[in-house]
Parts: structure tokens; C-alpha cells; sequence
């Protein structure tokens, strides 16, 4: 019983969490795939776990959601990463705390170098059928008017104001569920939710749907009912 409760280390498979906004069959795939923390001794790991994880979800789009590379030496394997993910669709990311360490534009360099799209500050149209699906960075100044409105963040306290924003979908991730988790109550994990107000895993407010990831990897890769993971999102 315990083997399915506690996690050390990164061995086990990325768990795919589902958050449907659409029942449609024909509804779009969006992968959220938040904290992974690249460093050296576990990237290969890392990085195959979350290849085989998108490959699962048949994705239409892959959103990277901060705090991407604990370090300048590996960005290569971050340009590596993203380009093998391009197999499955456009790749979006934003950055992290993490990542305005190691230097914002660094990190940008490597996702665009591996193909994808850097909008932290900006916004992208993807087209799907005949909807368009808005996907914005957490520092978007111009309103996008897709069919559905995604803001692609890092930290989830954005929560406070972008629930007024007309979004249908914000995503986010940074507290890793808090690793340690006894109860959920009222959408929250505890006992993270009494340090960290926006611990969720989703919320709903309006026609706004909150999803906060527990992530890919964390700086001590370990967990008690708290599994890494990717999310899938039906829009």
C-alpha cells in the first residue's frame, strides 16, 4: 500500500490527470506539461517520461508551463526536448522562476531553436475545425477573441485576477500539489492549502476553470498521494 502512496525519486511513469471543458469527441487535445526541472543526473529520465506521456494523450498542442531547466547546462536538452515534442503538435511555453534564473533569454533561445513558440508575453491562434483556440502567455497585454480563451501560466496566484478575465481555461503549477498531501477539501490540498491559497488541483469560478498541475519534477523528487503528471485538457 505504501508503493502507491509514497514516491521517491522519478522512476515511476507521469501520471495523465484529464480536465474536460468540452465533451465533444471531436473537442481539442491540449497537453499541459508544467515543472520539469531539468538538471543533470535524471534529464534522459525526465525527458523520455514526458515523450512517452504526450505520445499517450494524442495531443493537438503542447503547452510548457515554467520552470523548465534548473540549469544553463542543460538548455541543449531543453532545444532537444521541444523538438521531439513538435512531432505531436505546436509547442507554447512560458517560463518559470526557475528559468529567470538560469536567464529568460536563454530559455526562450532553446524552445525557439527546437521549433517552438515563446509567448510569455505574447499570444498564439491555434486553429481547430472551425474554432479558434486563443492561447495567451501570463504577460499578454492585447485581449485575444478566440472561441476559447487559454491562459498558459506559471504561478497559480495569477488565479486572483485572471478569473475576471474572460478566460475559459487558466493553467498553472509551481506548488507541486505541496508533495505532501493528507486531504482534499472544497477543491484544495491540505496541509498546503492552509501556507499556499491557490493549492488546487481545479477550481471552477463562473464559466473559468482553474487547473493547477502537480507537476513534472521537483528540486527533491519526493511525494506522499501526490504523483507527477501531465494534464490533458478537452477545449
Amino acid at each position: 500500500m505504501l508503493a502507491g502512496l509514497l514516491e521517491i525519486g522519478s522512476q515511476a511513469p507521469l501520471e495523465i490527470r484529464e480536465e474536460r471543458l468540452a465533451s465533444s469527441p471531436a473537442a481539442c487535445r491540449l497537453v499541459y506539461v508544467s515543472d520539469i526541472h531539468l538538471r543533470k543526473g535524471r534529464t534522459s529520465q525526465i525527458t523520455s517520461q514526458i515523450l512517452a506521456a504526450v505520445s499517450r494523450c494524442d495531443p493537438h498542442a503542447i503547452l510548457l508551463g515554467g520552470d523548465l531547466v534548473d540549469h544553463f547546462s542543460v538548455l541543449d536538452r531543453l532545444r532537444s526536448l521541444v523538438e521531439q515534442l513538435s512531432n505531436y503538435g505546436p509547442v507554447l511555453a512560458v517560463g518559470g522562476n526557475h528559468d529567470s534564473q538560469v536567464g529568460t533569454s536563454l530559455v526562450s533561445a532553446a524552445i525557439e531553436q527546437g521549433g517552438g513558440t515563446w509567448i510569455h508575453q505574447a499570444s498564439v491562434d491555434l486553429q481547430h475545425g472551425s474554432r479558434v483556440i486563443s492561447v495567451c502567455g501570463p504577460e499578454t497585454i492585447q485581449q485575444t477573441a478566440g472561441d476559447v480563451r487559454v491562459l498558459c501560466a506559471h504561478n497559480p496566484r495569477i488565479w486572483k485576477t485572471s478569473r475576471h478575465a474572460g478566460y475559459d481555461l487558466v493553467l498553472a503549477g509551481h506548488l507541486h500539489g505541496c508533495q505532501f498531501v493528507a486531504f482534499e477539501y472544497r477543491d484544495r490540498l491540505f496541509p498546503g492549502a492552509v501556507f499556499y491559497p491557490y493549492n488546487y488541483l481545479s477550481h471552477q469560478a463562473g464559466k473559468t476553470r482553474l487547473v493547477v498541475s502537480r507537476g513534472v519534477s521537483d528540486l527533491v523528487p519526493i511525494g506522499w498521494r501526490c504523483p507527477r503528471e501531465v494534464v490533458l485538457c478537452y477545449v
